[in-house]
């Protein structure tokens, strides 16, 4: 029994310097993403604000937009494994829906990379500011800080994936066709990187999913 509890040490240990260090020789990248996304979160809640506040139709239309959209979009109801999966799998298709798989095509997918990321950044600060306008300032909060401390994290860190994927694959590809040496050591630290930041990222989305489908409905009095 000890022997067991001291293997499962040692492989947490190793996991865990795994994912330490693929965070310290990608910190700038993730620094980066951390400012453009919470920037762009920020500024959409700016200017949704200063929209709505110069032009109040805009909230109406938007509230009937919304309704519209839930007679197409059907959200299973909370506390359940339905709501769980459908949670769970909508994130985890930034990385395998096989439309958005192209942000993972070296150079090509850069450009797909840059539109996610922003994408993603207004979709959450425009959401919270109508959320707030809507029902107050606190129910944004409560609806979306405590599963987002997960997944906004989750976020970063699949984009940090993506690049580092790109980078050693362009480093390669252009080694390639220059004629040099393409450094396989350095290529194979760049894959790893990658991939642990991408399953770091897949462990963060599955317990934000757990924490929306039966946390936040209870804060939210649903």
């Amino acid at each position: 029994m000890e022997d067991f509890a001291l293997s499962q040490k040692s492989f947490l240990a190793v996991i865990w310097g795994a994912f330490a260090s693929s965070i310290r020789r990608n910190k700038t990248a993730i620094k980066a993403i951390t400012l453009t996304f919470v920037g762009v979160i920020a500024v959409s809640i700016i200017v949704t604000v200063l929209a709505f506040s110069s032009s109040p139709e805009l909230a109406d239309l938007l509230e009937s937009f919304s309704e519209q959209e839930r007679r197409y979009i059907v959200v299973p109801p909370p506390y359940t494994g339905t709501l769980y999966s459908y949670i769970l799998l909508n994130n985890l298709g930034h990385f395998w829906n096989p439309i958005r798989m192209l942000v993972w095509v070296p150079l090509f997918g850069t450009l797909f990379l840059g539109v996610e990321l922003l994408l993603n950044g207004v979709v959450i600060g425009v959401v919270a500011t109508v959320v707030g306008i809507q029902h107050g300032a606190t129910y944004p909060i409560l609806g979306l800080v405590p599963h987002g401390i997960f997944e906004i994290p989750a976020f970063i860190l699949e984009f940090a994936s993506m690049i580092r994927w790109h980078v050693a694959t362009v480093e390669a590809i252009m080694a390639k066709v220059t004629g040099e040496r393409v450094d396989v050591v350095k290529f194979k630290l760049g894959v790893k990187d990658a991939v642990v930041l991408a399953v770091a990222s897949v462990v963060l989305f599955v317990i934000a999913a757990f924490v929306e489908t039966y946390v936040t409905p209870g804060l939210l009095g649903l």
